[in-house]
């Protein structure tokens, strides 16, 4: 059993502290610690706020902190009215209702600009008593010096909640999307002296949102499962994951905008949401996918000379795949209904390179579908679209080719998973998901992997490095190509700022077993091949014929 210390500050602890304390207590491979601060400078008001920030930074940027802390606020309680995970954020929990772990008190010693703590030694020696393997950052607050860092035998482990390599330094979330980045980061790390510098055990980045707050909650969210998952696996294993191994840092540190910056970051979301309001109020324009197809193998494809399949009247059609059975080459497509808001599995039947006719839907379902993913197995055709909303990976049976299909089971329970692909690579069969971790909502950032002997198997055993990716630009499938050779090639959707499905890139699998997986990238594939078109996220082939999808937007 592992001995573990959370670092509080004693006072309240917010939610995704909360979970994480939670989560680490019933585990039973961990004997879990509070260490709780007691000095009421843990928590200044913004006064002392303020006259700390003048005494290390002056007095023209300590108004502009205070000014962003202003805005954020007001930002935080506008958008708290409209999006419940905005307003989510902010709930805190009474730290009593953990009085079954095991506590002790500790006096923080804050510097004079109160943003680096040590504790003497008296506290020192009282955690040292407690014979910690591990201590995890919770919400006490302050950069932490001396000893503290190496009172436990794996030293403190915390959260960054940025992209290290390319930032160090605050507000967490905030300058990604004041440069319209596409993606937001954060890391793991065992904590050094020099702040931002630590031993990296996990990175992790997300589609960046369109607002702060938007963007701050669900970065936190999305990140926060792998604190406790990254303890518990120490716990079980022994060992902490490999560090990240070290490079020269020539990014920027960061701070609170200054008064030009926080101006510039308002008026350019204001013209974003205002930008919205026209499109979608008065110029009723709508984001419509649509599909096409080429009789050309993917690699010979000039898909500018596709042709386009129309879409139906208050339809949308999108996330193609082909397969030729019996003597007939069918297209199995997601088509969405604007009047009811979900989307069924349809079918199309390609005549030839310029004809083809609409067989309508082939599965049904009272929630979503989309991604209708074929392999075969035994000579049986089967399908695992994309069934997020019923909490499930669906598999379906073809019991006469193209139309009739039947639900036989569920490939995996109690899950959210997203663009869900089966394959063989040797006597493995693979099944590659987009899930993110504790059911959250995301299912672009992160690639899960699981094997089996048998694609039909009641269960499937994890990678042991999942999620194998974790990077909003490249993890969300987008089709498969080549399957049947050696090095299956991944289509991967790359998602922009605020936008999901912007291109696709091309990586062909170059290693895949229990414990390794990796790709190398072999092309782009970018939204120019027909006019009026922004994003195109999915390509298939059956080795004769291809099928891609795009984006126009409408009115």
């Amino acid at each position: 059993m592992r001995r573990v210390g959370i670092l509080l500050d004693a006072s309240v602890c917010s939610r995704y502290v909360a979970e994480t304390i939670r989560e680490l207590s019933a585990c039973e491979a961990i004997e879990l610690f509070l260490l709780q601060n007691d000095s009421p400078l843990s928590h200044p008001g913004i006064g002392a706020r303020f006259a700390s920030a003048k005494r290390s930074e002056g007095v023209w940027p300590a108004i502009e902190q205070m000014l962003f802390e202003l805005y954020a606020a007001m930002e935080g309680r506008v958008l708290s009215r409209f999006l419940p995970e905005v307003r989510a954020h902010f709930d805190n929990c009474d730290i009593g209702q953990f009085r079954a772990c095991p506590s002790i008190q500790i006096t923080p010693l804050f510097s004079s600009s109160h943003r680096e703590v040590h504790y003497s030694q008296e506290d020192i020696t009282a955690i040292e008593a407690l014979d910690l393997d591990l201590i995890v950052l919770g919400t006490a607050p302050g950069r932490l010096k001396g000893a503290i860092l190496h009172v436990a035998r794996e030293g403190i482990i915390s959260f960054c909640h940025s992209d290290n390599r390319w930032r160090r330094g605050g507000p967490d979330a905030f300058w990604e999307v004041y440069a319209r980045r596409p993606s937001t980061g954060f890391v793991i790390e065992v904590l050094s002296e020099e702040p931002g510098a630590g031993s990296v055990l996990l990175r992790g980045d997300f589609a960046t949102r369109r607002s702060y707050m938007e963007n701050l909650a669900d970065l936190y969210n999305e990140s926060n499962p792998y604190l406790a998952k990254v303890v518990i696996d120490y716990a079980e294993s022994g060992k902490l994951p490999r560090a990240e191994a070290r490079y020269p840092f020539g990014g920027y540190h960061s701070k609170s905008p200054s008064l030009l910056q926080l101006a510039a970051y308002i008026s350019k979301n204001t013209l974003l949401f205002l930008s919205l309001i026209v499109d979608r109020v008065l110029l009723r324009r709508e984001k419509k996918w649509g599909v096409a197809y080429i009789d050309r193998t993917w690699r010979e494809a000039d898909l500018a000379k596709g042709t386009p399949i129309k879409n139906p009247p208050g339809h949308f059609l999108a996330d193609p795949f082909i397969i030729e059975r019996e003597g007939r080459r069918i297209c199995f497509l997601e088509d969405y209904d604007y009047a009811i808001g979900r989307a069924c599995i349809a079918a199309v039947e390609i005549i030839d390179g310029e004809r083809y006719e609409m067989l309508g839907p082939v599965i049904e379902e009272p929630y979503h579908m989309s991604y209708p993913y074929l392999f075969e197995y035994e000579e049986t055709l089967y399908m695992v679209p994309e069934t997020n909303e019923a909490n499930a990976i669906r598999l379906y049976e073809c019991t006469n080719f193209p139309l009739e299909w039947v639900y036989r089971k569920d490939v995996m329970s109690s899950v959210r998973a997203f663009d869900s692909m089966i394959f063989q690579q040797g006597s493995t069969w693979w099944l590659l998901s987009n899930m993110s971790a504790k059911g959250k909502e995301d299912g672009s950032s992160q690639l899960m992997a699981y094997s089996s002997d048998d694609p039909l198997a009641q269960s499937w055993q994890p990678h042991r490095k999942n999620p194998i990716i974790f990077e909003s630009a490249i993890a969300r499938n987008g089709g498969i190509l080549d399957r049947e050779s050696q090095y299956p090639i991944r289509g991967r959707q790359k998602q922009g700022f605020n936008s999901y499905g912007d291109a696709l890139t091309l990586a062909r699998i170059t290693d895949l077993t229990p414990d390794n997986y990796s790709e190398e990238e072999i092309g782009e594939i970018l939204p120019h091949f027909f006019d009026g078109i922004s994003r195109c996220h999915h390509i298939h082939s059956d080795g004769s014929y291809t099928v891609y999808d795009y984006l126009r937007i409408e009115s």
